[in-house]
């Protein structure tokens, strides 16, 4: 078996040395320093980004056919990036203190995207909770993954048919309709920065930053939740709205592509779904106490892959 450890309870599972994971979770807190450094990276890199996008249009250095496509692969890249701290958030893992965290979550992060935390929250959790069945509530993974798909990705039409399931599922749970005042703030916020850019790059920059946001990181997010969780026997012709898909969450590497495209901890998605109380900044020394313990080293030995290779094994024409 790979690619789930939910059936397996915290309490079975004992290393050669005696020493069970039910024990050794209290211990393992969150190291907020970690989550610190790691959003820093991914603001520092987005400047850098629109900051040398900037040099090369105002000076002319290369044609704006060329920055502009490939400055927003690199911005959608790193907005993808910060976006997976909304998730780290939801789980209390960026402050100790919840209001704090929640803060920094809705202002930090989420004004960039619209997503107010507190109705994310009980959003996601509905994802623990029935993951792999057709009631799951983040389900891009019910999709088969194939060229018209990425299309539907591209347009903009399978983010819409995400963001009206999305209300649907507030509706139906009595989740936190989102406030006017951070609808206000996040409008504000983009036309400034939306100003700002146009000031330091005229058309171009603003082009590209809309092309990151609007099509570049919609695209990331949903192939990478579709990598995480669709098993490789999942069938095209089934609607998994309608059955149920079965629990898959893999294991991926620590190169720079998967703990970048993976990052806060996803590219550890078989372990968070296992216990989704330890913060991912921990995660690295769940995995090596799980290879020392019989019922779950195989497991994890098994589950291990990249995001490329199941991509590769999961795209169809």
């Amino acid at each position: 078996m790979k690619d789930n450890l939910e059936n397996i309870s915290y309490t079975e599972v004992i290393s050669s040395g005696g020493k069970r994971y039910s024990e050794i979770r209290t211990e393992l807190k969150p190291a907020y320093r970690k989550v610190v450094w790691d959003m820093a990276k991914g603001y520092a890199f987005l400047l850098l980004v629109f900051t040398l996008a900037g040099i090369f249009l105002n000076n002319k250095l290369v044609s704006n056919f060329i920055v502009v496509p490939a400055g927003a692969i690199a911005a959608g890249y790193c907005l993808a990036y910060l976006h997976l701290f909304i998730h780290a958030a939801a789980h209390y893992d960026i402050h100790p203190h919840k209001l704090t965290n929640d803060r920094i979550s809705d202002y930090c992060i989420g004004v960039f995207f619209g997503i107010a935390i507190k109705k994310y929250r009980k959003i996601h959790w509905l994802h623990h909770t029935n993951l792999g069945t057709k009631n799951d509530t983040e389900h891009s993974y019910f999709n088969e993954l194939n060229l018209p798909f990425i299309l539907k990705c591209i347009t903009g039409i399978h983010t819409l048919s995400v963001i009206i399931s999305r209300i649907r599922t507030s509706e139906q749970h009595n989740t936190q309709k989102l406030s006017w005042i951070y609808l206000l703030y996040t409008a504000i916020f983009h036309c400034l920065l939306l100003t700002a850019l146009y000031v330091a790059g005229g058309w171009p920059l603003l082009l590209m930053w809309l092309v990151a946001l609007g099509i570049v990181f919609p695209l990331l997010a949903i192939l990478r939740q579709l990598i995480e969780h669709r098993n490789l026997d999942a069938s095209g012709t089934i609607n998994y709205h309608i059955a149920d898909h079965g629990k898959t969450s893999r294991l991926f590497g620590k190169g720079i592509i998967d703990s970048s495209f993976g990052a806060a901890g996803f590219n550890k998605h078989l372990l968070h779904h296992w216990d989704p109380t330890i913060s991912y900044t921990r995660l690295d020394e769940v995995e090596d106490f799980l290879l020392k313990c019989p019922e779950t080293a195989n497991i994890i030995r098994e589950s291990k892959t990249s995001y490329l290779k199941v991509f590769i094994a999961l795209f169809k024409i």
